[in-house]
């Protein structure tokens, strides 16, 4: 059901690729992070749906938000992910937001070089979260290894954003 209230967003997924730099691709970078993000999310929580439903349906909204600002992009590029409300997150959604630091990583690590050293703020995280990473792990942990991904996605966003201009 989710996946279906997503594919409004889905060009987000080749437009980045298409545009110039510039804020019209920054734009578009947004919205491929929002709708990378929410679909890792609705291909993972299966188990608990209705508890990642609102944050995957308010991504899946700024993803939307995101495309109708690269026809008319405009100087605020920082994107403000949706606030989850609480620290500790299912095994299934720290999978799915470690697939989604993964996908983000990868597209700006093809964009500067594997060996550019901007990239150490986000490797840095995805390490945090590696280490934290056991089998059923405490809501301590999961709260931890949570924190490690979403500081490791807004890294990854920024990086290409700035990348993109």
């Amino acid at each position: 059901m989710l996946s279906s209230y997503g594919r409004n967003g889905t060009d987000a997924y080749d437009l980045v690729d298409r545009l110039s730099n510039g804020p019209a691709r920054v734009a578009a970078w947004n919205a491929y992070i929002c709708q990378t993000y929410g679909d890792k999310l609705a291909e993972s929580c299966t188990h608990e749906p209705e508890v990642a439903a609102p944050f995957v349906r308010a991504l899946y909204d700024l993803a939307c938000t995101w495309l109708e600002r690269v026809h008319a992009p405009s100087e605020e590029l920082d994107l403000r992910l949706p606030a989850w409300g609480t620290l500790v997150r299912s095994q299934q959604e720290l999978t799915a937001m470690r697939e989604t630091l993964v996908v983000l990583r990868t597209y700006v690590a093809f964009d500067i070089g594997e060996d550019d050293p901007r990239l150490a703020a986000v490797d840095d995280r995805v390490r945090e979260a590696d280490a934290l990473w056991i089998p059923r792990a405490t809501p301590e942990l999961r709260a931890g290894i949570g924190s490690a991904l979403i500081t490791g996605i807004e890294a990854a966003a920024a990086l290409g954003a700035r990348c993109l201009r």
